[in-house]
């Protein structure tokens, strides 16, 4: 007893001290009350000490510990961050190729009060203190880089694009300063790559790794490598960096379509939230007129429920490439050149299988439904097919069951992003002289694309014998934010036998591909001085972009001349069981659950129209046009400013903008679908051998018009900037920032473009069962859009207690104007010299002046024998403002992408040989686009990554990560007085990585 009791008594100080120690890194050490805490005073190194090994951290005169791998990276980001006059955070690449994560994006967010997007479970986008990720400005080595997308173009960065062992540094700059360029409210990215200057003369790395997920069940493989040499009189350098990577991304989602208040036309019913509550903009609701009656009788009026529940497997086969070339060329002593050509190439070759519940089955084989607490949302509905001489199984329609409806997605794309540059410095006593210029190029978008839906029945003359349902029972539930699914357990079995068929009106090949092009030149100028004024800079820079988007179509004909589509042939709707997957889709292993996934057997079936008609042919649409322009001049003035224990800096941006070219209005007009009996479109159609009616030829049922808009407009911008920073000790620092900042509207919305859709009667009568609905539809653009303009404030506390160590806040507010909010709503507009309700209509809008408001609190520590920690804190909080369309109050918003809350935390330890690091994120509810009047909300998402190294020797190291350790999915659900309203679920898989990296 007596020796346990001194066991405790003489250990337990020795444990406490060193978890007081960490925790006080940590900003956790107030948890431990009654702990005592002696710091020993130390002397912060200069960042870039020649004296250090590359690296490695400079000692801080204890025992002259020098620290690598790691732990000296964060160390050098700290010291950058320290250095910095402006509110900046850092990331360091550990060594040559080397990044913290796997993906750029994914680092990035463990910087306070950064959000990323994911795309197949990897960082696409990133936003900042709670701000849109289009309002970001990512840079590679200070200059925009174009990225472009399957679909609209845009201005906001895909990171999927940037390979991390090409990265050597990231700052994040969260103030403005006026020699940094315009276009980031959240904030400005800027990626710095290696050059052959920083590193020894053949030196580099080479990497080798494989991947492995829960979801794929694949190990794919991923190279990279880097080499870098300059003769030894460093006037003259080359480096070569690339990496290549294969990766199959397989996505289980689940999500609803378009949420309305069902309510019937006589006897309507207000819209209400959960707590009874009418809304104040109820104009934005979408209102379905019409309530509904179960097989037994019972009828329901006045409710939320959506159009459709959908489940998806989507398989990404992708494909990176990612090339560097830089060579550096210093003529005489102070003029140095650099020259840079960046190559990212993102290939992917896309199947996607979904299968979804619409509302079709109302009308006949609806049996009941559940109701959340409040009775006004719709949670869960039941289909059944009736015994056959009962109910709809005895009259002449066909009465057959349409759900599943199976949807699959084919595509094969490719993006690739092109850069050039030229930098050039030239220093002579007190004046240094900057110049570059360079071209960036990203094109995006499909090679190939086609899609097909198909229905379980077969229908194929009158008579009960001759209408065949594969699918007795469709029933969907929301079940814990996500979506379970159950149908007949034969279902498969008859898609098997050939009871399918093709749903022609919902098959078919529509692309867009888009450029976005950017031809820049800028010079800068810094004159440095000894006196309180320590430098001033002025520069100018011009810049002159370019979007263009080209659509399309692939199709298949039925004739020699290629003008009957294979859609609009008699019998194109049969199928043959090879049409299927011969087994249903497995390994569900989260996002939603299903008791069976039937899907297409997209090669097969392709593979089918291939040999059977004429095609594929590319059809594109030239008068479809999508040009525009953006010209941009800015020039600044900066002062740079320091006297003893204060510095900072005071500046001028003057911007001027010039957006001008041609976009086009497509509008379709659905005038019939089948043909008509003795000429009449209200009866019955003439049937084919197929079961589906006769169609008409697509030229004879719609009508296209393209209607080209010029539209042109300028504006000039006063950015003015102030960053100060006051060295209170050696240790503390203080800083504050005040600037205002501008972000322009995405590219896709420079233009008021606009594609509509108006459904006949006729057309309705024909294709009602598929869910078609008469009047306009469609989306565009909105030209009248205002940039995103901001006065941003910042004040900030520093405490530097140990080398390698901080503890400190920031208060930061952005008071916002013209902020932009995504809308899907009805509205009233003009076409073709009427005014017309066009439903479901999805745009763009700017919303008044709003704030968002908030702290962000951050702490990093390492103890002697390598154990650290880093953790942050953001709280943000945003105010709600109006939005309006065309002059008129749609509803009002929060700034869309804020997000309350954000944590992240890393624990590491590390030894010469060894390095672990357990690592946690979590992002609080994030404000989306407003639908049917209210506004999406993104779940809270929290999730735990895993990093791993070890050294068997000096060069030889084996790495090992663990993503997504939690198996964590990304919900969202519609409106802010419950989570009930289900918009979506995803689940991206966990992932395990194991290589070796060799460096020399």
């Amino acid at each position: 007893m007596s020796n346990g009791n001194l066991f405790r008594s003489s250990s337990a100080p020795v444990r406490h001290r060193l978890l007081c120690q960490l925790m006080l890194g940590t900003s956790l050490c107030a948890a431990l009350p009654g702990l005592a805490f002696a710091q020993a005073t130390t002397t912060q190194p200069q960042a870039g000490d020649s004296s250090a090994p590359q690296n490695a951290a400079p000692s801080d005169g204890e025992g002259d510990i020098v620290v690598t791998g790691y732990r000296a990276s964060i160390e050098a980001s700290l010291s950058q961050k320290r250095d910095a006059n402006a509110f900046v955070d850092v990331i360091t690449a550990e060594d040559v190729g080397k990044f913290p994560d796997k993906n750029v994006a994914d680092a990035l967010q463990r910087v306070p009060g950064v959000v990323i997007e994911r795309d197949g479970g990897e960082g696409s986008r990133v936003s900042i203190r709670g701000l849109s990720s289009d309002l970001t400005l990512t840079e590679l080595n200070g200059n925009f880089i174009a990225s472009a997308d399957s679909g609209d173009p845009s201005r906001s960065f895909n990171y999927l694009l940037l390979p991390a062992n090409l990265i050597g540094s990231v700052e994040v700059f969260k103030s403005s300063e006026a020699r940094l360029d315009e276009g980031g409210v959240g904030g400005v990215i800027i990626n710095h790559t290696r050059r052959p200057f920083d590193l020894k003369p053949w030196s580099g790395n080479v990497q080798v790794e494989g991947t492995y997920s829960d979801v794929t069940k694949k190990v794919e493989p991923s190279v990279s490598g880097l080499l870098s040499w300059h003769n030894e009189a460093k006037t003259f350098g080359l480096l070569l960096g690339a990496t290549y990577q294969v990766r199959t991304n397989r996505t289980l989602s689940a999500a609803t379509e378009s949420w309305h208040w069902w309510t019937d036309a006589a006897n309507p019913k207000q819209a209400t939230d959960v707590n009874g509550k009418t809304y104040a903009n109820d104009d934005a609701i979408s209102y379905w007129n019409d309530g509904v009656t179960t097989q037994g009788g019972t009828h329901y009026n006045g409710y939320w429920a959506p159009q459709s529940v959908d489940e998806t497997v989507l398989i990404e086969k992708r494909k990176r490439l990612g090339i560097q070339a830089t060579a550096q060329w210093q003529p005489f002593e102070g003029f140095n050149l650099t020259a840079n050509y960046f190559r990212f190439q993102l290939n992917g070759d896309n199947v996607s299988n979904l299968i979804k519940i619409p509302e079709w089955g109302y009308g006949n084989f609806f049996t009941g439904g559940q109701f959340d607490k409040s009775g006004t949302i719709l949670t869960s509905a039941t289909f059944q097919v009736p015994p056959d001489g009962t109910a709809c199984r005895t009259g002449t329609s066909p009465c057959t069951m349409e759900t599943p409806a199976m949807q699959s997605y084919y595509a094969r794309q490719k993006t690739v992003s092109n850069t050039y540059d030229l930098h050039g410095d030239y220093t002579h006593d007190r004046l240094t002289v900057s110049f570059a210029g360079g071209k960036t190029r990203a094109t995006g978008g499909p090679s190939f694309q086609f899609y097909a839906q198909a229905k379980p029945r077969l229908v194929v003359g009158d008579g009960l014998a001759n209408r065949v349902n594969g699918n007795m029972l469709s029933q969907w539930s929301f079940t814990g934010q996500s979506v379970a699914m159950q149908f007949s357990p034969e279902l498969q079995q008859n898609l098997m036998k050939g009871i399918s068929q093709v749903d022609l009106g919902s098959t078919g090949s529509g692309y867009t591909n888009s450029a976005i092009e950017q031809k820049y030149a800028q010079i800068d100028l810094t004159r440095r001085f000894d006196s309180f004024i320590d430098s001033i800079q002025v520069g100018a820079k011009w810049r002159e972009g370019k979007v263009e988007r080209q659509t399309g179509r692939f199709e298949w004909y039925s004739d020699a001349a290629n003008t009957l589509r294979y859609q609009d042939t008699a019998g194109a709707a049969v199928t043959q069981p090879a049409f299927f997957l011969s087994q249903p889709i497995g390994n569900i292993a989260g996002g939603f659950t299903t008791s069976v996934f039937p899907a297409f057997n997209m090669d097969n079936y392709l593979a089918y129209l291939n040999k059977t008609y004429n095609g594929p042919v590319r059809v594109p649409e030239p008068e479809n046009r999508y040009d525009i322009k953006e010209r941009i001049w800015a020039g600044y003035a900066q002062a740079n400013f320091k006297m003893n224990n204060i510095r900072g800096n005071i500046g001028l941006r003057v911007v001027s903008t010039k957006q001008s070219g041609v976009s086009t209005d497509v509008i379709y007009y659905e005038n019939d679908y089948c043909q008509n009996t003795n000429g009449d479109p209200f009866v019955p159609p003439p049937v084919g051998p197929d079961g589906n009616c006769l169609v008409l030829p697509q030229a004879q049922r719609e009508v296209k018009v393209f209607s080209p808009n010029d539209e042109s407009k300028r504006y000039t911008d006063f950015l003015p900037s102030f960053n100060i920073s006051w060295e209170v000790t050696p240790n503390l620092l203080i800083r504050g920032a005040a600037s205002k900042v501008i972000a322009r509207p995405g590219y896709g919305d420079l233009a008021g473009a606009r594609s509509l859709t108006f459904n006949s009667d006729a057309f309705v009568y024909d294709r009602a069962q598929f869910g078609a609905l008469p009047g306009w539809f469609g989306s565009g653009g909105n030209f009248n859009l205002k940039p995103f303009k901001a006065w941003q404030y910042d004040v900030g506390v520093e405490w530097y207690f140990h080398r390698g160590s901080v503890l400190g806040g920031t208060l930061f507010r952005k008071d916002v104007s013209d902020f932009i909010v995504p809308l899907v709503l009805d509205i009233q507009s003009e076409v073709a010299g009427n005014t017309v309700t066009v439903q479901q209509y999805s745009t763009q809008a700017n919303g008044s002046n709003a704030v968002s408001q908030g702290v962000e609190l951050y702490a990093q520590h390492t103890l002697p024998f390598g154990l650290g920690a880093q953790v942050n804190f953001t709280y943000n909080d945003t105010s709600v403002a109006e939005i309006t369309l065309d002059g008129k109050k749609v509803g009002d918003s929060p700034l869309v992408g804020s997000a309350k809350t954000q944590i992240n935390g890393s624990i590491f330890f590390e030894t010469k040989k060894l390095l672990l690091r357990a690592s946690y994120n979590r992002r609080g509810e994030r404000v989306g686009g407003i639908q049917s009047g209210l506004n999406v909300y993104s779940d809270p998402y929290e999730q735990v990554d895993l990093n791993a190294s070890y050294n068997f020797f000096e060069n030889l190291q084996l790495t090992a990560s663990v993503i997504n350790l939690t198996k964590s999915e990304e919900r969202a659900h519609l409106g802010n007085d419950t989570d009930a309203r289900f918009i979506s679920n995803q689940y991206t898989g966990r992932r395990a990585y194991l290589g070796l990296a060799y460096k020399f």
